[in-house]
């Protein structure tokens, strides 16, 4: 029997409203890496949400059972292999079957073993993603530093989180907090995530002043913003 048929999504869905100081009509939008989003004029009134979700309800679904569909079907097998393109690292993985507790083994030269009852996926999964954003720790955070000294805007402390919707923020209190998920993406689109927050230390919107201090530093920030859009092919299909 088809799944497409037989799959049912929560209604009402999930969805992140947007507001665009250039948006002129409301827009929806479904990807991998950030879900439903509406993506709204400044003024937009909320109230109004529950009737475009129903006047677009069959297009939602479809686009959602599309998403969940494809989440499945690549997250069946786990990776041989985890490309850290941020930091141009590739590290090689085997999987070793024994009925002890399931745990990771680093080797050198950028080998992981998994070594347990590798019959437990999910296990698997969940302990990956763990020495993930172990490792997203120390480069990300390390990057965030270098950065910060480099185009001297300082921030008062970080963190590595698992954000649904965004690739970082930046708190009124100078906190930054990042996605371990950049370690994923090239290095010139991780470095304008950072970039980016950095400035919201100065600037907490996203002012003209704002643009104009990200451009200092990132001079092809409307590109990169551009191909973020893109981003997703960049994040394995068993993570999401």
């Amino acid at each position: 029997m088809n799944t497409l048929e037989t799959t049912k999504i929560a209604w009402p869905p999930e969805i992140t409203v947007k507001k665009h100081p250039r948006a002129r009509h409301v827009k929806l939008k479904a990807s991998s890496q950030h879900g439903l989003e509406l993506i709204v004029p400044k003024k937009f009134n909320v109230k109004e949400i529950p009737f475009i979700l129903e006047q677009n309800r069959s297009w939602i679904e479809k686009q959602l059972l599309h998403l969940q569909n494809a989440r499945n079907a690549k997250s069946e097998n786990l990776p041989d292999e985890i490309l850290f393109k941020s930091i141009s690292q590739t590290w090689q993985i085997d999987y070793i079957y024994n009925p002890c507790k399931l745990r990771i083994i680093p080797r050198p030269h950028q080998e992981l073993v998994l070594f347990g009852n590798i019959d437990n996926k999910a296990e698997c999964k969940k302990l990956l993603i763990t020495w993930i954003k172990k490792q997203a720790h120390l480069h990300l955070l390390t990057q965030l530093q270098l950065i910060s000294q480099e185009i001297q805007l300082p921030y008062n402390d970080a963190i590595i989180r698992d954000q649904r919707s965004r690739w970082g923020s930046c708190s009124s209190e100078k906190l930054i907090s990042l996605n371990y998920k950049l370690l994923f993406l090239p290095f010139d689109l991780m470095r304008n995530i950072i970039i980016h927050e950095l400035c919201h230390t100065i600037h907490l919107n996203h002012s003209e002043k704002f643009w104009q201090l990200v451009e200092k530093f990132d001079p092809n920030w409307k590109t990169h913003r551009r191909d973020l859009r893109k981003a997703d092919p960049f994040i394995p299909g068993w993570l999401t």
